[in-house]
């Protein structure tokens, strides 16, 4: 952990040197808890899942959690971060971006015409952000954290496209 900062083209060197981020100047090792609760803006755990129990949701310092890995977080922390009012950023709405970006191309490829990279991104930004706002205004309406309101909405939409069809009920 480096506490003030890092030049990341020289931490990239460093990398490609050496073939890993230990060692590098100035850092020193830490353990995954020292890690995980860290002061710091936003935690993005991004690597391995069940990272944050119980016992690390209680030490968190941090305002945002971003889950870039599957599953980071296990279901006895939510209640512990919802109550410290730190918002999380659950799994499923982080990583829908490649999901997002597979639609695309389906529809471009049935269609037979294709964006450009600026028309695909423009695209992505837009679902990504309405996804977010969009649970988010959820998780305050109906006081839930990020995640429930998260995985409601998904199922709503289900349900919506259902009865749109006319499969259910």
């Amino acid at each position: 952990m480096i506490e003030k900062g890092v030049k990341v083209s020289q931490l990239i060197a460093h990398k490609e040197k050496s073939g890993s981020v230990v060692g590098f100047p100035g850092s020193k090792k830490v353990s995954t808890e020292e890690l995980l609760t860290a002061k710091c803006d936003v935690l993005v755990p991004g690597a391995l899942e069940n990272q944050i129990d119980a016992k690390i949701a209680k030490n968190l310092n941090c305002k945002i959690i971003a889950e870039a890995a599957n599953g980071p977080t296990l279901p006895e922390a939510d209640p512990i971060i919802f109550k410290k009012k730190i918002l999380v950023i659950p799994d499923i709405l982080a990583n829908s971006g490649g999901v997002c970006i597979s639609y695309l191309e389906w529809v471009q490829n049935n269609m037979g015409y294709y964006w450009t990279f600026d028309e695909v991104a423009n695209k992505m930004e837009k679902n990504i952000t309405k996804g977010f706002k969009d649970a988010y205004e959820m998780s305050k309406k109906h006081k839930v954290d990020m995640r429930k309101a998260t995985m409601a909405l998904a199922v709503s939409r289900v349900v919506e496209a259902f009865n749109q069809k006319g499969i259910w009920p």
